[in-house]
């Protein structure tokens, strides 16, 4: 009896600070069994990758994903959303409009965390076919000559260029041009040979395959005359 007395007397010595001290305690565990977990949303942007050689992306809708990911307390300073990004297979996909539903195997990410909700759920590619053509290059001059010249030969080497792009893209194009050749670089009878870059028309939503460069050998035909100045 003496025992129990000298407990209770002790259990009762700063019983409201002991009250206290449980309170607290209850409080700490009631909030870290529900903020175990931490969640944390960022927006990125959607890449298709692995598309065949035949086909090209026209667009994805959306362009941008918003996700809500969950994970360990403070995995929110390990994530960079610079460098995630929705990573689309496309290597099994034919033309047309595709809809590809997100899941966490489209995301690269730390251990421990994934994704608990995309915003949208979905994302619509659209895959254009590809076709090539080849089409002449052209050279382009500018400016004026320092002398009056007889008429010039001119030869490309190569002068033929291998082009892809949608078909009714490619239906409307026959030639490119290279880019602008400076006139007044031109002096004497000897021939005078120029690498220029081939040109892409602004706006045509094409690519050039090859060549990418190509030499423009220029020869006089006959003699030079001085340019008559007003």
């Amino acid at each position: 009896m003496i025992r129990w007395d000298s407990f209770r007397r002790s259990l009762e010595r700063n019983l409201p600070l002991k009250i206290l001290a449980l309170i607290l305690a209850l409080t700490l565990w009631f909030h870290i069994s529900r903020t175990g977990r931490e969640y944390f949303s960022l927006t990125v942007p959607v890449t298709v990758v692995k598309l065949p050689p035949h086909l090209e992306l026209l667009k994805s809708l959306p362009d941008r994903v918003t996700l809500t990911l969950e994970g360990p307390p403070g995995f929110g300073r390990q994530i960079h959303a610079e460098s995630l990004s929705i990573i689309l297979d496309g290597h099994s996909l034919g033309p047309g409009l595709r809809t590809l539903r997100l899941d966490n195997s489209t995301l690269s990410l730390p251990t421990g965390v994934s994704v608990v909700r995309f915003a949208p759920e979905k994302v619509s590619i659209d895959l254009m076919p590809l076709t090539r053509k080849m089409v002449r290059i052209l050279p382009l001059f500018i400016g004026e000559t320092r002398h009056r010249i007889a008429p010039l030969r001119v030869r490309m080497i190569p002068d033929q260029a291998l082009i892809e792009g949608d078909r009714n893209e490619l239906a409307s194009i026959h030639f490119l041009k290279t880019r602008p050749i400076e006139l007044s670089l031109l002096s004497g009878n000897h021939p005078q040979t120029f690498n220029v870059a081939v040109a892409i028309p602004d706006n045509a939503r094409i690519r050039l395959l090859s060549p990418l460069t190509v030499s423009v050998e220029i020869t006089h035909t006959g003699s030079l005359a001085p340019i008559k100045r007003r």
